[in-house]
């Protein structure tokens, strides 16, 4: 039989003590996990999120936002009524280097941002479209309708925070962003009849196959161009936001 050593006992001993402050170590850390709910405020509209705290260094949030409102806008010379309707998802990480109120956010969102909008010209309205100026008529309006879908369906996140995080009380966070949603996609839908300003007296049905239908075709493929062109800058999205909660 083998003779147990001061030098084994000794490891063994420092294994032990290893193994306990270990598990003390990860149930500090489970003592220091908590689920956050906060009301936020941002450029992405109202929303709700979900924080749960890992440990002092790091943070993970679900979160929702929506919000949906009338504007007028102009676009490449034709005034549009619109909506603009907000809803993203997210699922986001913070880590905080310091384990203090700065922290640094990356993620990813589901993003249905749009903007819808709408046009009629009865033959007092001058809309420009692609190269050229039309009216519409009284018996058959011109309409001009818009989408723009405001990125892709997913997006990319990056962002720069400040916030208490404590494992239990009232949280309050702000934040600035951006949110990586891609070139915008239009889509533009003509009815009605048309004629050119300085060709008056030539109405066509903007949905047939004369040579002004055809051309008109053309200038609406080029008005979807200049738009895409005019909002490009949404390709990188800006988020400030503010919150407010309390984690259990």
């Amino acid at each position: 039989m083998k003779k147990v050593t001061s030098k084994a006992i000794s490891i063994l001993a420092v294994g032990v003590f290893s193994s306990v402050l270990s598990i003390q170590v990860m149930a500090q850390e489970v003592q220091s996990a908590g689920v956050g709910i906060s009301l936020k405020g941002s450029t992405l509209g109202p929303g709700l999120e979900f924080d749960y705290r890992i440990n002092p260094n790091f943070n993970i949030r679900l979160q929702a936002n929506s919000y949906s409102y009338d504007d007028t806008f102009e676009e490449d010379g034709i005034d549009y009524n619109g909506e603009i309707d907000l809803s993203t998802y997210g699922v986001l990480a913070d880590w905080r280097p310091f384990s203090g109120t700065f922290r640094v956010t990356g993620g990813v969102y589901s993003n249905s941002n749009e903007l819808r909008g709408s046009a009629l010209s009865d033959g007092t309205e001058i809309f420009e479209i692609g190269d050229q100026e039309y009216r519409g008529s009284q018996s058959d309006p011109l309409l001009v309708n818009t989408s723009v879908a405001l990125g892709s369906g997913s997006a990319g996140y990056f962002g720069l925070g400040w916030g208490n995080s404590e494992p239990s009380g009232w949280m309050f966070s702000f934040e600035l962003g951006v949110l990586f949603s891609g070139a915008p996609e239009v889509e533009l839908n003509v009815s009605g009849s048309a004629e050119a300003v300085g060709f008056e007296g030539s109405t066509f049905d903007v949905d047939g196959n004369s040579p002004q239908a055809q051309e008109f075709q053309a200038n609406v493929d080029r008005e979807v161009a200049n738009l895409e062109e005019d909002i490009s800058d949404f390709e990188a999205y800006p988020v400030i936001a503010l919150g407010i909660g309390y984690r259990f």
